[in-house]
């Protein structure tokens, strides 16, 4: 992982890290609330010399006390010195976990012996601190060094006697909080992190990458979850999802600069990745173009473009290979969305056979001289083996991957299994993009369906621009109908 994927990794759970931070500091706090009380109570003692009648008998006793305070204050905290504080005080606990609440300090460069005691009762701790000093005075009395009068050397003189505590100094509320906000965060930080190491799922065009040198050539933007593709696009121009959809559509004629890529098949690792969605959006925003588009939904198994685009789908394409319908009763038209349509057709009991048909090839091949694009929506590539026997009918395959839900190993297979025809992924479309953040050249969506699309005036396909029979001339006061039943202009 590069720097920038870490600080990727953090934007993307930032607020998993907040809330890590915010779980982390209640949890410190309500721990802090519950701790007892505690007070500390402080005394200090002076270490001097006992005689001293002359400057260098002074200056001797000093030296002598500087290289024994050190151990005095050891000595403070020893069972000596605590064992009879216990004994006067009646502590139920022992020198050792009484050591562990004593606190003996000596400032550097002087003779002062600083003894703090803390307790969770203020009177208490000040007896504490006051029993340690007189224990500690009597013991320096009966270890220190004598002098020839028998007498001890040195001698501790109490300079400030054991106080009352005014205020407990704990629990420290606001550093346990921090405390806990501060392992929260790196709890997040760590969850982000082990989350983008071990993340399976495509998120982002980096993702994709990882797999394959295929160039992701659209990012569609998720639209709301309670309108449809068709909705939308209708519905919201201008939003988001509308010109994610336009960029697809002009990303396909960048790639298309050096080769005829006029048949598009679209087709996904499984199925609920949006292929047919990302189908009808495509073909809707090539049209708004100015071409003449087809929409071909060749998913025998599962199909779904004729209930979103409100046309039938019981004569469709299956009609056309079993010879019930030509080509052109097949057709029919959306006008809204401005393209024609090839629906599946009544389900046939063996569609993996009209999938190797001949005749397919041909509905391919009239469509192709008949519109300037054909868009074909397949079955997913890793359900059933139909989008490996489509591709060679088609210039370039898409796939496409729903951000969130595809896994990488998935796209890895598609494309594996793709390499045995002979059609290269031209691209890889990433569905349902997350973009949250507003700005001025995005139109929010709307919940009222304003007028359709404007509609340019234009001929079907005609045999003078197509090459096609003079039989599929028609014009726009004739909508094409698919055995009499009814077109997008009657149900819309």
């Amino acid at each position: 992982m590069t720097i920038q994927d870490y600080v990727d990794a953090l934007r993307r759970y930032w607020l998993v890290i907040l809330a890590f931070a915010v779980v982390g500091g209640g949890v410190a706090y309500g721990y802090a609330r519950t701790l007892p009380a505690e007070y500390s109570s402080t005394a200090a003692v002076m270490v001097v010399p006992q005689r001293g009648e002359n400057t260098n008998e002074l200056v001797q006793g000093s030296s002598y006390v500087q290289n024994l305070v050190q151990t005095y204050a050891v000595l403070a905290e020893s069972p000596l010195v605590l064992s009879p504080v216990i004994d006067d005080l009646e502590l139920d606990e022992t020198p050792t976990r009484l050591a562990d609440r004593v606190s003996v300090v000596n400032t550097l460069n002087t003779v002062i012996i600083e003894i703090s005691v803390t307790d969770g009762d203020a009177p208490q701790a000040r007896r504490i601190a006051a029993g340690i000093t007189s224990s500690l005075i009597e013991a320096v009395n009966r270890v220190s060094p004598k002098d020839a009068d028998n007498a001890p050397a040195v001698k501790l003189t109490t300079i400030a006697p054991a106080r009352m505590p005014q205020a407990p100094i704990g629990p420290n509320v606001r550093l346990i909080s921090l405390i806990g906000v501060g392992t929260g965060i790196a709890l997040g930080i760590a969850y982000a992190l082990v989350r983008r190491l071990l993340r399976t799922r495509v998120a982002e065009r980096d993702d994709i990458a990882a797999v394959t040198d295929a160039p992701v050539i659209g990012e569609i933007v998720a639209w709301r979850s309670a309108k449809t593709v068709v909705s939308t696009l209708l519905d919201n121009r201008d939003s988001r999802t509308a010109e994610s959809f336009r960029a697809l559509a002009a990303n396909l004629k960048y790639v298309a600069v050096d080769r005829d890529l006029r048949v598009v098949m679209v087709t996904s690792s499984a199925s609920g990745e949006g292929k047919s969605s990302t189908s009808i959006g495509l073909a809707a925003s090539l049209a708004e173009s100015g071409n003449r588009v087809l929409l071909i939904d060749a998913d025998l198994r599962r199909s779904s473009i004729a209930t979103r685009l409100q046309l039938e789908g019981s004569v469709g394409l299956t009609s056309i290979l079993v010879g019930d319908v030509s080509f052109e009763d097949a057709v029919q038209r959306s006008e809204p969305l401005d393209i024609d349509l090839i629906a599946s057709g009544a389900a046939a009991p063996n569609p993996g056979q009209l999938i190797t048909s001949q005749r397919l090839a041909g509905v391919v091949e009239k469509a192709r001289e008949s519109y300037e694009y054909v868009i074909i929506d397949s079955a997913p590539a890793l359900a059933v083996s139909d989008a490996l026997r489509l591709a060679d009918l088609t210039d370039g395959v898409l796939l496409v991957a729903r951000a969130g839900r595809t896994r990488r190993k998935q796209v890895t297979a598609v494309l594996q299994s793709l390499k045995s025809t002979r059609k290269d992924v031209i691209g890889v479309v990433l569905n349902a993009i997350k973009r949250g953040e507003r700005s001025p050249y995005y139109a929010a969506e709307v919940a009222r369906r304003p007028k359709l699309w404007p509609m340019r005036e234009r001929s079907a396909p005609t045999p003078s621009a197509t090459g096609g029979d003079a039989d599929t001339k028609r014009t726009d006061d004739e909508p094409v109908r698919a055995n009499g039943r009814p077109t997008a202009t009657d149900l819309t």
